[in-house]
């Protein structure tokens, strides 16, 4: 199985500190959501964005066992 790096973006509602998380996952919906404990309507962060990692313009990727 191919997984991709993500970034995923959060910000603490109250002081404004952004932080990117790098994330490997199957897709983008899994990758944001497995933060769910991190970014839910009752936790003290929201999410900004998520997007695929890439260098040397390719999506960064790795092969795990399924």
């Amino acid at each position: 199985m191919t997984e991709q790096l993500f970034s995923v973006g959060i910000q603490h509602i109250k002081t404004g500190e952004r932080i990117n998380l790098e994330v490997w996952a199957k897709n983008v919906n899994e990758a944001t959501m497995g933060l769910e404990g991190v970014i839910s309507w009752n936790t003290q962060y929201r999410w900004t964005g998520s997007g695929p990692v890439y260098r040397n313009n390719e999506i960064v990727t790795r092969e795990v066992p399924a």
